[in-house]
């Protein structure tokens, strides 16, 4: 079971209490469900290393190209799955251009939307996974 209770203000308190380190955490995390529940696409969603030091070396504009691939990969889940998109990267790339006229507020909301969208995606796989157990453990007498 995929993790569905991640909360934005948690996350927000842990990021500044562990002075980022939670946010690097989280990229693990999102990875890792990502390619858990997406295993279908093909494609495979960067790891944390790679994540850490591609943006290390294009000096942060990769973990925008991350951030970007992932919130499209997860959409075209939930799209495949039935379900409502979340935030797309679109809305990513508006925010990290004008995020800054809004004194902070969009980028938080963005966000507290990139969380929501992570639950959401592991909500559905848990979902189908549950169904799928559910209907393998029936049998006919």
């Amino acid at each position: 079971m995929l993790t569905t209770n991640r909360n934005f203000f948690l996350v927000l308190l842990l990021s500044i209490v562990t002075f980022g380190i939670y946010q690097l955490y989280l990229v693990h995390c999102f990875a890792k469900e990502t390619n858990t529940a997406c295993a279908a696409d093909g494609k495979s969603t960067t790891g944390l290393l790679g994540f850490f030091f591609l943006s290390l070396i294009t000096f942060g504009i990769y973990g925008i190209v991350w951030q970007v691939m992932w919130a499209n990969r997860c959409n075209n889940f939930l799209r495949a799955c039935g379900q409502p998109e979340g935030v797309t990267g679109t809305n990513m790339i508006l925010c990290y251009l004008f995020g800054a006229l809004t004194l902070g507020i969009w980028p938080l909301v963005n966000y507290a939307r990139m969380i929501t969208l992570q639950n959401r995606v592991n909500e559905t796989y848990n979902g189908y996974m549950a169904a799928s157990q559910a209907t393998e453990g029936y049998s006919m007498a």
